[in-house]
């Protein structure tokens, strides 16, 4: 035992030196500092005999073998420096139970590689290419590869059936059925590792991830992978064609209806005749108050629910595609840089897209009762001004840059 202890530090410190990428032994090698004032060797109590003659008779074994060399304090039966012998590397990994990490980091790409060849879902393919690109240049692997491969073939199910599924939606259970026969496998052992590596690598639930306003369902289904099917809840005089007969919202005046996720891929088109102004509303209390105190007769109120699911996305493409000349379309939520991210992906779907209620004088009129910032924040909120990310909210940004301060949607409900 005491053997594999010396080496295991001694491979420690190997990994982290230049020598784990170049077979010279050129320099000063790999070596642990021991005895007096020393903490490369913490278990070596030079000052208590047994353990330090143990530690001793231990190092010797492995000189003797061909693996160490010893240096020794001048007169004294106490080790001053233990160095790896860089010819016998390879060696030491055998006897400790240990993967080089050149070996486990080709192991790794070569899996990742022919799992994910022809996945075409971005954050997949990024981080498809950047784990390979990590093994062949670094040698370096993901931690959770370290103590076995089974989490990395988990998560290689389950991004491969994400990605078969090619942008449509499911629920979790179903999700998880597919990939392991299991309905709760994936929930209970790749749920979390999977989230964490679409947050990065997923422009969009990355940018959402950031404002922290989505928790691990809403990431889920953010991605199409749902709890429970959502609700998407419209109120207007619309009428919604789907396969199997036609809905009239207007009877439902003006509470409105939901459809579930479910529905979605049944609908065929949207009529959209009667309305000359549709305004999404990001917040549920402020849509609840809109449809009963401002909803008028030729209004469509959608509530957007902060987030921009694969199915919900398809609702509003619906209802972009059905857009008269003559309708105006709003956007209507918290005026800060989640606000202004959430209008410009609702945008690109509707490219008449305005903002309201969301201007620089609504800032200045709600400012007291504002949210204050951090600085780093609010650098983030002065570079996309820099860079014109949002040129439609130029003014609410220099007045929330101005004051420190961004303002949320139900500050209008109150005051």
């Amino acid at each position: 035992m005491n053997e594999v202890v010396i080496l295991s530090h001694l491979l420690d410190k190997y990994e982290r030196s230049k020598h784990l990428f170049q077979s010279s032994e050129a320099g000063r090698g790999v070596m642990l500092k021991v005895g007096p004032g020393k903490k490369d060797f913490p278990e070596y109590d030079y000052e208590n005999a047994s353990v330090r003659d143990a530690w001793n008779t231990s190092a010797i074994h492995l000189e003797q073998e061909g693996l160490i060399q010893n240096e020794w304090v001048k007169g004294r039966p106490v080790l001053s420096c233990i160095r790896l012998n860089l010819n016998r590397v390879m060696d030491c990994y055998q006897l400790v139970g240990r993967v080089h990490p050149k070996e486990l980091a080709m192991q790794v790409a070569s899996i990742v590689n022919e799992r994910l060849e022809n996945a075409s879902t971005c954050w997949i393919v990024a981080w498809r290419n950047q784990i390979c690109s990590d093994a062949q240049s670094e040698y370096s692997v993901p931690a959770y590869c370290k103590e076995g491969l089974s989490p990395l073939e988990d998560l290689l199910k389950a991004m491969a059936c994400y990605d078969a599924m090619h942008g449509e939606s499911t629920t979790m259970r179903a999700f998880s059925s597919k990939c392991f026969h299991d309905t709760k496998y994936f929930e209970r052992n790749v749920r979390d590792l999977f989230l964490r590596i679409a947050q990065k690598y997923d422009v969009g639930l990355s940018q959402m991830s950031a404002q922290g306003s989505l928790g691990t369902r809403e990431q889920l289904a953010y991605l199409g992978i749902y709890a429970r099917p959502e609700l998407y809840e419209l109120a207007g005089d619309i009428v919604v064609h789907t396969k199997n007969g036609s809905i009239h919202f207007s009877a439902a005046t003006p509470y409105g209806l939901a459809l579930p996720s479910t529905s979605i891929n049944q609908i065929v088109s949207v009529g959209l005749t009667r309305i000359q102004k549709i305004v999404f509303i990001e917040n549920k209390t402020n849509y609840d108050e809109y449809i009963l105190s401002e909803l008028t007769h030729d209004t469509l109120a959608a509530y957007h629910g902060g987030f921009l699911s694969p199915q919900k996305k398809k609702l509003f493409q619906k209802l972009g595609e059905a857009v008269q000349t003559n309708c105006d379309v709003f956007f209507w939520a918290d005026i800060d840089l989640g606000g202004f991210q959430m209008f410009a992906q609702l945008q690109q779907l509707i490219p008449s897209l305005k903002p309201l209620r969301m201007s620089g004088s609504d800032v200045d009129k709600y400012h007291t009762t504002g949210l204050t910032r951090s600085a780093s924040y609010l650098n983030d909120l002065k570079s996309a001004l820099e860079h014109q990310e949002y040129p439609l909210f130029t003014d609410a940004i220099q007045e929330i840059l101005k004051y420190g301060v961004t303002i949320e949607q139900e500050v209008f409900l109150y005051l």
